[in-house]
Protein backbone atom coordinates (compact mmCIF):
# COMPACT_ATOMS: atom_id res chain seq x y z
CA UNK A 1 0.00 0.00 0.00
CA UNK A 2 1.41 3.48 -1.04
CA UNK A 3 2.04 6.09 1.96
CA UNK A 4 1.88 9.89 2.20
CA UNK A 5 3.24 12.19 4.48
CA UNK A 6 2.56 15.58 4.92
CA UNK A 7 4.71 18.04 6.17
CA UNK A 8 3.52 21.39 7.75
CA UNK A 9 2.03 23.25 10.88
CA UNK A 10 -1.48 22.20 12.52
CA UNK A 11 -2.96 24.86 14.57
CA UNK A 12 -5.88 25.41 17.25
CA UNK A 13 -9.08 27.29 14.46
CA UNK A 14 -11.14 29.48 16.76
CA UNK A 15 -14.14 30.11 15.16
CA UNK A 16 -16.57 32.77 16.14
CA UNK A 17 -20.16 31.54 16.67
CA UNK A 18 -21.48 35.25 17.99
CA UNK A 19 -19.12 38.38 19.67
CA UNK A 20 -18.07 36.37 23.00
CA UNK A 21 -17.79 32.83 22.06
CA UNK A 22 -15.60 30.81 19.37
CA UNK A 23 -16.16 27.16 18.86
CA UNK A 24 -12.58 25.32 18.70
CA UNK A 25 -11.22 22.69 16.66
CA UNK A 26 -7.73 21.73 14.87
CA UNK A 27 -6.56 23.17 11.48
CA UNK A 28 -3.88 23.96 9.02
CA UNK A 29 -3.12 23.33 5.50
CA UNK A 30 -1.16 20.35 5.57
CA UNK A 31 -3.06 18.83 8.26
CA UNK A 32 -5.86 19.24 6.31
CA UNK A 33 -4.94 17.88 2.64
CA UNK A 34 -3.52 15.22 5.12
CA UNK A 35 -7.22 14.23 6.38
CA UNK A 36 -9.14 14.56 3.56
CA UNK A 37 -6.40 11.82 2.01
CA UNK A 38 -7.28 9.98 4.89
CA UNK A 39 -10.80 10.14 4.56
CA UNK A 40 -10.96 9.52 0.81
CA UNK A 41 -8.86 6.46 0.95
CA UNK A 42 -9.03 5.17 4.82
CA UNK A 43 -6.76 2.28 4.13
CA UNK A 44 -3.86 4.36 2.67
CA UNK A 45 -1.25 5.21 5.31
CA UNK A 46 -1.16 9.15 5.83
CA UNK A 47 1.49 10.35 8.33
CA UNK A 48 2.09 14.04 9.64
CA UNK A 49 5.71 15.56 10.24
CA UNK A 50 4.85 18.43 12.47
CA UNK A 51 6.02 19.65 15.99
CA UNK A 52 3.89 20.65 19.11
CA UNK A 53 4.07 21.26 22.86
CA UNK A 54 4.09 19.33 25.77
CA UNK A 55 1.08 21.16 27.19
CA UNK A 56 -2.65 19.70 27.11
CA UNK A 57 -4.25 21.41 24.14
CA UNK A 58 -0.96 19.93 22.12
CA UNK A 59 -1.70 16.51 23.78
CA UNK A 60 -5.58 17.02 23.31
CA UNK A 61 -4.42 18.06 19.34
CA UNK A 62 -2.55 14.75 19.05
CA UNK A 63 -5.55 13.04 20.12
CA UNK A 64 -7.56 14.44 17.36
CA UNK A 65 -5.36 13.72 14.64
CA UNK A 66 -4.77 9.83 15.71
CA UNK A 67 -8.79 9.79 15.95
CA UNK A 68 -8.64 10.98 12.13
CA UNK A 69 -6.92 7.86 11.28
CA UNK A 70 -2.88 9.77 11.11
CA UNK A 71 -0.12 8.03 12.08
CA UNK A 72 1.52 10.48 14.29
CA UNK A 73 5.01 8.68 15.46
CA UNK A 74 7.26 11.39 13.60
CA UNK A 75 5.40 14.63 15.35
CA UNK A 76 8.29 15.71 17.33
CA UNK A 77 7.36 17.32 21.08
CA UNK A 78 9.15 20.61 22.78
CA UNK A 79 8.79 21.73 26.58
CA UNK A 80 9.55 25.08 25.47
CA UNK A 81 6.75 26.28 22.21
CA UNK A 82 3.18 25.80 22.01
CA UNK A 83 0.58 25.50 19.61
CA UNK A 84 -0.12 28.27 16.73
CA UNK A 85 -3.90 29.61 16.79
CA UNK A 86 -6.02 31.67 14.32
CA UNK A 87 -9.46 32.63 14.49
CA UNK A 88 -12.12 33.15 11.60
CA UNK A 89 -14.60 35.96 12.87
CA UNK A 90 -16.41 38.78 10.40
CA UNK A 91 -16.66 42.45 9.97
CA UNK A 92 -19.36 44.89 10.08
CA UNK A 93 -20.15 43.84 6.53
CA UNK A 94 -19.83 40.20 6.82
CA UNK A 95 -16.74 39.54 5.17
CA UNK A 96 -14.65 36.45 6.83
CA UNK A 97 -11.38 37.84 8.57
CA UNK A 98 -8.74 35.79 9.83
CA UNK A 99 -6.49 36.54 13.10
CA UNK A 100 -3.14 34.34 13.60
CA UNK A 101 -0.86 34.16 16.77
CA UNK A 102 1.84 31.31 15.26
CA UNK A 103 5.34 33.37 15.91
CA UNK A 104 7.39 31.04 17.76
CA UNK A 105 5.28 27.96 17.41
CA UNK A 106 6.44 24.76 17.86
CA UNK A 107 6.12 23.91 14.21
CA UNK A 108 7.74 27.24 13.24
CA UNK A 109 10.95 25.07 15.11
CA UNK A 110 10.41 21.58 13.11
CA UNK A 111 13.38 21.60 11.30
CA UNK A 112 15.78 22.49 14.36
CA UNK A 113 13.65 19.92 16.68
CA UNK A 114 14.68 17.11 14.19
CA UNK A 115 18.10 18.27 13.64
CA UNK A 116 18.50 18.01 17.94
CA UNK A 117 16.60 14.50 18.02
CA UNK A 118 18.24 12.95 14.44
CA UNK A 119 15.12 12.27 13.31
CA UNK A 120 15.64 12.98 9.79
CA UNK A 121 18.10 10.38 9.86
CA UNK A 122 15.72 7.46 10.66
CA UNK A 123 12.75 8.46 8.32
CA UNK A 124 11.91 5.38 6.28
CA UNK A 125 10.81 5.57 2.47
CA UNK A 126 7.79 6.90 1.78
CA UNK A 127 5.60 6.95 -1.56
CA UNK A 128 4.61 10.89 -1.65
CA UNK A 129 5.70 14.00 0.20
CA UNK A 130 3.57 16.71 0.35
CA UNK A 131 4.55 20.17 1.58
CA UNK A 132 3.58 23.84 1.12
CA UNK A 133 4.50 27.20 0.94
CA UNK A 134 3.02 27.79 4.02
CA UNK A 135 5.30 24.90 5.49
CA UNK A 136 8.25 27.29 4.24
CA UNK A 137 7.12 30.72 5.42
CA UNK A 138 6.78 29.59 8.85
CA UNK A 139 10.31 28.89 8.93
CA UNK A 140 13.56 30.79 9.34
CA UNK A 141 15.94 30.90 5.76
CA UNK A 142 18.36 28.07 7.13
CA UNK A 143 15.21 26.08 8.25
CA UNK A 144 13.75 26.62 4.95
CA UNK A 145 16.94 25.05 2.97
CA UNK A 146 16.57 22.55 5.35
CA UNK A 147 13.30 21.19 5.25
CA UNK A 148 13.88 21.57 1.38
CA UNK A 149 16.97 19.53 1.66
CA UNK A 150 14.63 17.04 3.62
CA UNK A 151 12.17 16.70 0.80
CA UNK A 152 15.36 15.93 -1.79
CA UNK A 153 16.38 13.25 0.24
CA UNK A 154 13.38 11.67 0.68
CA UNK A 155 13.09 11.83 -2.99
CA UNK A 156 16.40 10.47 -3.73
CA UNK A 157 14.53 7.69 -1.79
CA UNK A 158 12.47 7.14 -4.24
CA UNK A 159 9.26 9.31 -3.50
CA UNK A 160 7.15 11.75 -5.77
CA UNK A 161 7.28 15.11 -4.22
CA UNK A 162 4.10 17.35 -4.29
CA UNK A 163 4.17 21.43 -3.78
CA UNK A 164 1.73 23.72 -3.33
CA UNK A 165 2.46 27.00 -3.29
CA UNK A 166 -0.18 28.50 -0.79
CA UNK A 167 1.20 32.16 -0.96
CA UNK A 168 0.71 33.67 2.46
CA UNK A 169 2.17 37.33 1.82
CA UNK A 170 2.06 38.01 6.08
CA UNK A 171 4.42 34.63 6.23
CA UNK A 172 6.95 36.68 3.67
CA UNK A 173 9.58 39.30 4.15
CA UNK A 174 8.99 40.56 0.81
CA UNK A 175 7.56 39.22 -2.61
CA UNK A 176 10.81 38.71 -4.00
CA UNK A 177 11.71 36.51 -0.95
CA UNK A 178 8.80 34.62 -1.15
CA UNK A 179 9.57 34.05 -5.20
CA UNK A 180 13.22 32.91 -4.18
CA UNK A 181 11.57 30.34 -2.21
CA UNK A 182 8.72 29.04 -3.72
CA UNK A 183 10.92 28.52 -6.99
CA UNK A 184 13.09 26.54 -5.12
CA UNK A 185 10.78 24.43 -4.04
CA UNK A 186 9.29 23.62 -7.54
CA UNK A 187 13.21 22.47 -8.42
CA UNK A 188 12.36 19.59 -5.94
CA UNK A 189 8.77 18.85 -6.82
CA UNK A 190 7.35 16.35 -8.85
CA UNK A 191 3.65 16.55 -9.07
CA UNK A 192 2.70 20.65 -8.65
CA UNK A 193 -0.63 21.85 -7.23
CA UNK A 194 -0.15 25.82 -8.53
CA UNK A 195 -3.34 28.45 -7.80
CA UNK A 196 -3.80 30.57 -10.06
CA UNK A 197 -4.26 33.51 -7.97
CA UNK A 198 -0.79 32.84 -6.12
CA UNK A 199 0.99 32.94 -9.19
CA UNK A 200 -0.83 35.66 -11.04
CA UNK A 201 0.16 37.61 -7.41
CA UNK A 202 3.80 36.54 -6.98
CA UNK A 203 4.94 35.90 -11.03
CA UNK A 204 2.77 38.05 -13.05
CA UNK A 205 1.29 34.96 -15.11
CA UNK A 206 -1.79 35.55 -16.56
CA UNK A 207 -3.10 32.29 -17.58
CA UNK A 208 -2.76 28.86 -16.66
CA UNK A 209 -0.80 28.24 -19.66
CA UNK A 210 1.56 30.77 -18.54
CA UNK A 211 1.55 28.87 -15.15
CA UNK A 212 2.41 25.27 -16.74
CA UNK A 213 5.09 26.46 -18.82
CA UNK A 214 7.01 28.00 -15.85
CA UNK A 215 6.04 24.91 -13.30
CA UNK A 216 7.37 22.24 -16.28
CA UNK A 217 10.15 24.27 -16.57
CA UNK A 218 11.52 23.76 -13.08
CA UNK A 219 11.15 19.91 -13.33
CA UNK A 220 7.58 19.31 -12.47
CA UNK A 221 5.97 16.53 -14.88
CA UNK A 222 2.41 16.25 -13.13
CA UNK A 223 0.84 19.98 -12.63
CA UNK A 224 -2.31 20.68 -11.64
CA UNK A 225 -3.54 24.47 -12.25
CA UNK A 226 -6.56 25.47 -9.78
CA UNK A 227 -8.96 28.14 -11.11
CA UNK A 228 -11.66 29.01 -9.23
CA UNK A 229 -12.86 31.43 -12.16
CA UNK A 230 -12.30 28.99 -15.21
CA UNK A 231 -12.17 25.86 -13.76
CA UNK A 232 -9.06 22.82 -13.14
CA UNK A 233 -6.31 22.47 -15.67
CA UNK A 234 -4.52 19.31 -15.41
CA UNK A 235 -1.40 18.29 -17.38
CA UNK A 236 1.27 15.03 -17.45
CA UNK A 237 3.80 14.53 -20.03
CA UNK A 238 1.37 13.16 -22.51
CA UNK A 239 -2.07 14.97 -22.33
CA UNK A 240 -4.12 18.29 -21.21
CA UNK A 241 -6.95 17.60 -18.77
CA UNK A 242 -10.19 19.79 -17.97
CA UNK A 243 -12.40 20.05 -15.38
CA UNK A 244 -14.91 22.75 -15.39
CA UNK A 245 -16.18 24.52 -11.86
CA UNK A 246 -19.99 25.03 -10.97
CA UNK A 247 -20.19 28.76 -10.71
CA UNK A 248 -23.54 28.87 -9.05
CA UNK A 249 -22.61 26.24 -6.33
CA UNK A 250 -22.95 27.90 -2.91
CA UNK A 251 -20.02 28.71 -1.23
CA UNK A 252 -20.01 29.93 2.45
CA UNK A 253 -16.65 29.60 3.29
CA UNK A 254 -13.72 28.71 1.37
CA UNK A 255 -10.94 27.50 4.26
CA UNK A 256 -9.78 24.21 3.62
CA UNK A 257 -11.11 24.28 -0.41
CA UNK A 258 -7.44 23.86 -2.04
CA UNK A 259 -6.27 21.33 0.70
CA UNK A 260 -9.23 19.03 0.66
CA UNK A 261 -8.90 19.53 -3.23
CA UNK A 262 -5.07 18.18 -2.73
CA UNK A 263 -6.24 15.50 -0.44
CA UNK A 264 -8.76 13.67 -2.46
CA UNK A 265 -6.67 14.32 -5.82
CA UNK A 266 -3.30 12.46 -4.49
CA UNK A 267 -5.75 9.69 -2.26
CA UNK A 268 -7.20 9.27 -5.59
CA UNK A 269 -3.92 8.53 -7.87
CA UNK A 270 -2.55 6.96 -5.13
CA UNK A 271 -5.28 4.65 -4.98
CA UNK A 272 -4.77 3.90 -8.63
CA UNK A 273 -7.18 6.56 -10.52
CA UNK A 274 -6.45 8.63 -13.89
CA UNK A 275 -5.67 12.49 -13.47
CA UNK A 276 -8.79 13.37 -14.92
CA UNK A 277 -10.72 11.08 -12.70
CA UNK A 278 -8.64 12.13 -9.63
CA UNK A 279 -9.41 16.29 -10.78
CA UNK A 280 -13.44 15.50 -10.75
CA UNK A 281 -13.46 13.80 -7.12
CA UNK A 282 -11.36 16.56 -6.02
CA UNK A 283 -13.53 18.98 -7.51
CA UNK A 284 -16.57 17.93 -6.13
CA UNK A 285 -15.37 17.45 -2.53
CA UNK A 286 -13.91 20.77 -2.35
CA UNK A 287 -16.81 22.17 -3.93
CA UNK A 288 -18.84 20.87 -0.57
CA UNK A 289 -16.34 21.42 1.58
CA UNK A 290 -16.92 25.41 0.74
CA UNK A 291 -20.62 25.07 1.40
CA UNK A 292 -19.88 24.72 5.49
CA UNK A 293 -17.86 26.56 7.81
CA UNK A 294 -14.35 25.22 8.77
CA UNK A 295 -11.36 23.35 7.60
CA UNK A 296 -13.05 19.88 8.45
CA UNK A 297 -15.98 19.20 7.89
CA UNK A 298 -18.04 15.93 7.44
Amino acid sequence: MASLISIGECMMELNATDTLNFKRSYAGDTYNTAVYAKRWQPQLPVYYLSAVGTDNLSQEMLSQWRAEGLNTQYVLQTPDAQLGIYAISKDSAGKRCLSYWRKGSAASQLMQLMHAQGVAETLPHFDYVYFTGISLGILSDDDKQALLDLVSDLRNKGATVVFDPNYRPLLWESKEDAIKWLTLAYQVTDLALPGMTDHKALFGHANHTEVVEFVRALGCHEIVVKSSQDGIYAYDAHAEYYCAIDGNSPCIDTTAAGDSFAGTYLASRMAGSDILTAVEAAADVATNVVKHVGAIVD
